[in-house]
């Protein structure tokens, strides 16, 4: 099986998806979607492009040319889109975790990152005294 048959079955699991509901979508038929993923068919450019955008993943993904699953584009409506994808070995570290849910308590409970920033710093000199 080829990777993109694999990524397109697997994309479309993880949707919940049928074949059918996939080839509405992207504008081919369930028979279409079926011979993808079994390997026996490739999609064209505007079909591989229609599926990308319907499962919100890069083409480079589901060829197989990376693994990185994410689109980020200039476009991208969420300004922060980019900020977030420039530190995202955090996101894959799982020691990070706890951090992140700091952050997410933050927000919570409506504290100002300016209010928390200079008790971060603080406590980053203290901790560089004990850990020289």
């Amino acid at each position: 099986m080829s990777v993109f048959a694999e990524r397109l079955k697997n994309l479309r699991d993880t949707k919940g998806q049928t074949q059918g509901e996939v080839g509405k979508a992207v504008g081919k038929s369930r028979e279409s979607v079926s011979k993808y993923e079994i390997g026996e068919r490739e999609p064209d450019t505007t079909a591989l492009a229609s599926i990308a955008k319907h499962f919100n993943v890069s083409a480079d993904y589901i060829l197989g040319i990376t693994d990185d699953y994410t689109t980020l584009t200039r476009q991208n409506t969420d300004p922060y889109c980019f900020e977030i994808k420039s530190h995202d070995e955090y996101l894959r570290d799982e020691e990070f975790v706890p951090y992140f849910k700091v952050a997410v308590k933050m927000k919570d409970n409506e504290l100002d990152v300016n209010e928390v920033d200079p008790v971060i710093d603080r406590l980053i000199k203290t901790n560089r005294k004990k850990h020289p």
